[in-house]
């Protein structure tokens, strides 16, 4: 019991900070911000503009009965024939225009001369015409502030938005690396399974036999696998993408002892994107790891050619070749798990491109990148 109320407990808490989190997000103090600057300028502002509105009636008003300014007030009665409040008047006029007034004081000047001219029964239109001039510019240099104020709302939203598209990018950005890093690591315990794994479990069985002959070969078999795929992994793909396809070559050769040729017949190849270099490097290391593993091939050759629309990376050896069928059959029956092709058949769709198989004489694979150059 108490163990479930500290769990709950716990569990709110954490709840709390999660939402305080959110709510202190900087884009959310902005957008926050911004909210409350925009409704509240557009508030006053409205406010301000009545409040002018009003302001020239009363003073349209004054200029032709003095009477009707105190009308709603309560001890006035302006059907009676008593004399006008001139102090009362005076008392509402300053209390109407103190918000105009009270920083102002050339302004509050000429609202004292109005209130003295009507006391001494000049209402003085000039002077009122004046005041009611003056008290619009105010308002004019009040609007262009609301209107900063609200530019300003606007600018803090604008920021806000910047700052979550930027989150949004760089979380795709890292999403997408994330993807790519499992991907590669989906690949690489692949290649573990397929070949390292399976040649050390061979290499037990012949121990345990004490065929020290076939021992010795699946033995320097899954060194010669664990060095390969280390050299692979520590590719750099800055350099230069025939180098590096140089390089794979040269250390399958060595490693393998399967003669490899690359033939280079390509203007298109300068022009690949990084993403597109990085999908071909990775499809020719799985079918090389392949060759050395089934296809009983003493040689390789890897050409890279130019379509008229297209790009086209080709591996072909004269090894014993299979069918995509047989591949599948051993998967169903023996429950064995072959991932190269259908590695390669993925690789080449995320670079739009097309994986063909032919089977004579060998087998090829050919990549085919449609529209690579533009």
């Amino acid at each position: 019991m108490v163990d479930s109320f500290i769990t709950e407990q716990f569990y709110w808490k954490i709840m709390l900070l999660s939402l305080i989190k959110k709510i202190f997000k900087i884009e959310s103090i902005f957008i926050y911000t911004a909210l409350a600057i925009f409704f509240c300028t557009i508030f006053f502002k409205r406010a301000s503009n009545n409040l002018i509105q009003k302001l020239d009636t009363e003073m349209l008003v004054l200029q032709m009965d003095p009477k009707s300014i105190v009308a709603d007030c309560d001890d006035v009665d302006v059907f009676s024939e008593n004399p006008v409040d001139f102090e009362l008047i005076a008392f509402k006029l300053r209390s109407d225009y103190q918000a105009f007034t009270y920083f102002d004081a050339p302004l509050k000047k000429e609202l004292e001369a109005i209130i003295q001219n009507i006391q001494s029964g000049n209402r003085n239109t000039d002077a009122i015409i004046s005041f009611q001039n003056h008290i619009h510019e105010v308002q004019t240099r009040l609007n262009l502030g609301y209107d900063s104020l609200l530019y300003s709302a606007l600018f803090l939203i604008a920021i806000a938005a910047f700052i979550i598209l930027e989150k949004f990018f760089k979380n795709s950005m890292q999403l997408e690396q994330l993807k790519t890093m499992q991907t590669e690591q989906s690949n690489f315990s692949r290649d573990l399974h397929d070949g390292v794994a399976q040649n050390l479990a061979a290499l037990n069985i012949y121990l345990e036999k004490e065929d020290f002959s076939k021992s010795k070969f699946y033995a320097k078999q899954a060194l010669n696998e664990i060095r390969y795929m280390i050299g692979s992994g520590s590719i750099e793909f800055t350099e230069d993408f025939e180098k590096i396809i140089r390089e794979i070559c040269t250390a399958f050769e060595v490693n393998f002892g399967i003669k490899t040729n690359l033939y280079v017949a390509s203007q298109k190849i300068i022009a690949l994107k990084n993403t597109q270099k990085t999908h071909l490097i990775r499809i020719l290391q799985e079918a090389l790891s392949n060759i050395s593993r089934h296809s009983d091939a003493t040689q390789v050759e890897i050409k890279i050619v130019d379509g008229i629309d297209d790009f086209r990376f080709i591996i072909c050896d004269n090894g014993k070749g299979f069918e995509e069928t047989e591949v599948a059959s051993k998967k169903q029956k023996a429950a064995v798990k072959h991932y190269g092709l259908t590695n390669i058949k993925k690789r080449a769709q995320m670079i739009d491109g097309s994986a063909d198989f032919i089977n004579e004489g060998g087998f090829t694979i050919a990549i085919t990148v449609k529209d690579s150059v533009h």
